[in-house]
């Protein structure tokens, strides 16, 4: 029989560093972790790494007197692991979220009073990241380097383009295709439809 412990007992545990209660937490928080993580084509490597960070975030979240949950501790958790993933993609490609995407909405942070709003941000950025990964490689670097404001003709020597002509050809076939598989993806619909009335539902 597996013991069951309560939000409270885990965050306690956590505080006096009860090895039992990281333990659980591993074990019960880590299958949905390795999902976040495989469906944003990360490893089963990045996946014990991002547990072991929110860990230590959790830890040292715990130690803040009074340290009051307003969600349940596994939802807490996986928002805590959103977020760093989040932050590795954002160092990873360095987009910075142009408007033309919807997504030019400054770094949320995991104690946010407002995880609502958050959660709407971070997947809007997920979805964006997650179509941006299934691109050819060529697109993925050369919309990178676009959208950091790196001059065309300096594009078109870093990737040894023929010249300005090929890579503003290149970026326009590059974000069409991105746009369409934003567009296409299934995850869309759910959160994007304000695209088509203008505000959220």
């Amino acid at each position: 029989m597996i013991l069951r412990y309560s939000d409270e007992t885990l965050i306690e545990g956590l505080r006096q560093r009860k090895q039992r209660h990281i333990d659980y937490i591993y074990q019960e928080f880590t299958p949905v972790v390795r999902h976040l993580v495989k469906q944003n084509s990360g490893s089963e490597s990045d996946v014990g790494d991002l547990v072991q960070e929110a860990i230590i975030l959790l830890y040292k979240r715990s130690l803040n007197q009074p340290f009051e949950l307003k969600c349940s501790l596994k939802t807490f958790f996986i928002s805590i692991c959103k977020n760093l993933w989040l932050q590795h993609l954002d160092n990873k490609y360095r987009l910075l979220y142009q408007a033309e995407f919807e997504v030019n909405e400054p770094n949320s942070t995991y104690n946010s009073d407002d995880m609502e709003t958050r959660e709407e941000n971070n997947e809007k950025r997920r979805l964006l990241y997650k179509n941006m990964l299934s691109l050819p490689a060529d697109c993925q670097r050369l919309l990178e380097l676009y959208f950091l404001k790196i001059p065309y003709k300096e594009i078109a020597r870093l990737m040894n383009f023929k010249d300005e002509v090929y890579v503003k050809t290149r970026k326009y076939s590059c974000k069409n295709m991105l746009r369409k598989r934003i567009i296409g993806d299934p995850e869309y619909q759910q959160y994007f439809e304000y695209e088509r009335h203008g505000n959220y539902k």
